[in-house]
């Protein structure tokens, strides 16, 4: 099978536990492009959030999608391929549902992350990947605001993100999201619930893109590790679970390549590829 486009999760795929790219992903990386292969990031977090990761791989096209796939954008020049913003109905009852729970929350622009507590403002990456050795360069406004409410009716958000170390409560909560009928509620983490619009997931911007590239199904590679990549998984021709991924996302892929530590995307690239 000739593969025209890979989709690569960032957070314990493409990056190791330390918050650096692994040197032989950045190669593997490069000869998908030098081979006129499309490579696209698929990520939970904020597209701008992993502009360092791209310009440190070499990419050329810096088309990502960001959100969980609320978002595609080429970096380069801040363009907008599209936006799945979350309508603002719906806001407000997550918003309820978080002040009726106690719960501590972020909400998101494509330039903003807004919470709910002013001890929770500062940037999600210290929370959820304490351990992350690497610096960012480019970054979103972190802020705290008191009227959420009034927030909402003034700008477009595109995702929610609730962090919770007791995985127990964290799934709860996911439940109790997942009673609103127009949201997708998924873990990209372990203790990290991101919240969409309904029908945007990885996989259906993964879709769009390629359409818009005009590649078959046929013709995608989907690598990811967690429940926010399923979708994505599913829809590539060819999915391959990293070696530290979740068992039922493992049971779910045609492949489990090696851990992120140890380049598993290379890995995966090079056997799919026929470089080994």
């Amino acid at each position: 099978m000739s593969y025209k486009l890979v989709a690569i999760d960032c957070d314990n795929t493409l990056i190791k536990h330390n918050g650096e790219i692994h040197k032989d992903n950045i190669k593997a990386i490069n000869m998908l492009l030098e081979k006129g292969v499309k490579v696209v990031i698929a990520t939970g977090r904020n597209d701008i959030l992993v502009k360092d990761y791209m310009d440190e791989a070499g990419f050329k096209e810096e088309v990502v999608i960001g959100c969980n796939g609320a978002s595609i954008r080429y970096l380069k020049d801040n363009s907008i391929i599209q936006l799945n913003y979350i309508p603002k109905d719906t806001m407000k009852k997550m918003i309820d549902i978080c002040l009726e729970n106690d719960i501590k929350a972020k909400i998101y622009t494509l330039y903003e992350s807004y919470s709910t507590s002013e001890e929770n403002a500062e940037d999600e990456l210290k929370y959820i990947l304490t351990h992350y050795t690497k610096q960012l360069t480019v970054s979103l406004e972190y802020k705290y605001e008191k009227d959420l409410y009034n927030l909402i009716d003034k700008k477009e958000f595109l995702k929610m993100v609730i962090l919770e170390e007791d995985r127990e409560k964290l799934l709860n909560i996911q439940s109790q999201f997942r009673k609103l009928e127009d949201i997708n509620a998924v873990v990209s983490a372990k203790n990290c619930l991101d919240i969409m619009k309904k029908g945007v997931s990885k996989g259906s911007a993964l879709k769009d893109y390629a359409n818009m590239l005009g590649i078959k199904q046929e013709e995608i590679v989907a690598i990811g590790d967690s429940e926010n990549d399923l979708e994505m998984l599913n829809f590539a021709n060819f999915s391959v679970a990293m070696g530290n991924a979740d068992d039922f996302v493992k049971n779910a892929c045609d492949m489990v390549t090696l851990t992120n530590d140890e380049g598993g995307v290379a890995y995966a690239i090079n056997k799919i590829f026929g470089n080994e």
